[in-house]
């Protein structure tokens, strides 16, 4: 690791080489992203700065920032927590421990809720699980005449995503609700939309998950129950009461639970049912639509 004997003289190209490679005997993924992540983190820039800048010798302050920060990341705490911001659909969200962190698969949500809308105005939208704010603050975003309500049951989730969904400049048409469920919304029939990305994750596997999710990311976000299934029926039967006729519901699920989620939407009296993958050819989403 740089900053003992000739390190404190080496230049940004140098700090970066020799730190991926501390990074990947640690494990660590994508050891040279999260090298010049860190750094820039260190050196308040952006990570294009550090390539102007490749033959600056970094000054000490900067170096002992990093260093620290190396460390945590060694020990396969989250990039996300240590540099506090995560990019979703080209926008810059804060985030923090105790929140989950937003996936890249999630922007096949938002993409896939436009195009069931499709050019419609003035949707409204009702999301479960706000965590970070970047779906329901994402959708707002690219829409201008979207309005949306989002719920949750973490305090720290509501509390950052009002931070995130003022940040965009979107607060005066998203609601945030701090509850459980869809309990406290009362306008039956009032959505086009609904959107959900729950805990999805069968308790017994998380241990078996990268370090950075086991280890650190809040369980409450992760576990989905013994078969991963446990918020979908709620989600499923609350989207009947709130979606108006011919309304979607889009849901993010996790490997292998496409049948069990499709036939909860078929069961629940939604008139059509399909599925779209991820990146990785996985099953990634259920929609129904009422």
């Amino acid at each position: 690791m740089s900053g003992t004997g000739r390190a404190g003289k080496m230049n940004i190209v140098e700090t970066i080489k020799l730190d991926s490679n501390y990074l990947e005997g640690k494990g660590v993924p994508s050891p040279r992203l999260n090298a010049e992540l860190l750094l820039a983190k260190a050196l308040g820039c952006s990570r294009l700065d550090l390539y102007l800048r490749f033959d600056e010798v970094p000054l000490s302050e900067a170096m002992e920032r990093f260093k620290s920060d190396l460390r945590l990341r060694a020990k396969r705490y989250p990039i996300q927590y240590i540099t506090g911001s995560v990019e979703f659909y080209s926008l810059p969200f804060k985030i923090i421990e105790g929140v989950f962190i937003p996936r890249p698969e999630t922007e096949l949500l938002v993409e896939w809720a436009e195009e069931s809308m499709d050019g419609m105005k003035d949707v409204r939208f009702v999301e479960f699980g706000v965590g970070s704010g970047i779906i329901s603050g994402t959708l707002a975003k690219r829409n201008d005449s979207w309005r949306g309500v989002a719920v949750d049951i973490s305090r720290d989730a509501v509390i950052l995503a009002r931070e995130n969904i003022e940040a965009l400049g979107v607060s005066e048409r998203v609601s945030l609700i701090l509850s459980d469920g869809f309990d406290s919304i009362r306008c039956d029939g009032g959505f086009d939309l609904l959107v959900a990305n729950p805990p999805y994750i069968p308790g017994g596997a998380i241990p078996d998950l990268q370090p950075e999710v086991s280890g650190y990311e809040e369980r409450s976000a992760l576990d989905g129950g013994p078969d991963g299934l446990r918020f979908y029926p709620a989600i499923v039967n609350e989207g009947m009461r709130l979606l108006s006729k011919g309304g979607v519901a889009i849901v993010e699920i996790g490997q292998g639970e496409e049948k069990s989620v499709k036939e909860m939407f078929v069961e629940g009296g939604y008139s059509v049912v399909d599925v779209r993958k991820d990146y990785n050819g996985l099953e990634r989403l259920v929609r129904g639509v009422k």
